[in-house]
């Protein structure tokens, strides 16, 4: 497996765990902290091992074992960076006077390289995206 793909798929995994500690965070979900936080710290758990498996000589077999979940987390880390682009232009342009659009020509690459590594592992592999996110 390449570095990009390992890189990638990290990438996503530590997007999916801040998401997750937000969850964690969330005023609005401490009433039922108790109840999901244990939850939660599992799946926290389970991904930063996951992490560490991709760095290990079984990478591949960890990819196999859990290539539902990675393409769900890449899928999820390909629309949060285009998210993030749109939000940070829309604010230029809401600015006073409005300022020109950046290209984010890093995140650009960043998304192309996970779409591609997307097809490969996860496409080709009959996996497709949540129906419920947008590609």
């Amino acid at each position: 497996m390449s570095e990009n793909v390992k890189f990638i798929f990290k990438r996503a995994l530590l997007h999916y765990i801040r998401l997750l500690r937000k969850l964690q965070e969330d005023k609005e979900l401490e009433f039922s902290n108790d109840t999901f936080h244990v939850s939660i710290q599992g799946k926290i758990e389970k991904t930063e091992d996951i992490i560490k498996a991709l760095d290990s000589l079984h990478f591949e077999e960890s990819i196999d074992q859990n290539r539902e979940l990675l393409c769900g987390v890449l899928q999820s880390y390909i629309n949060g960076l285009d998210r993030m682009k749109e939000l940070i232009n829309s604010r230029l342009q809401a600015s006073e006077p409005s300022l020109p659009p950046i290209d984010f020509a890093n995140a650009q690459h960043e998304i192309e390289l996970a779409k591609k590594i997307q097809q490969s592992s996860c496409f080709d592999h009959g996996l497709r995206s949540n129906p419920n996110i947008k590609e």
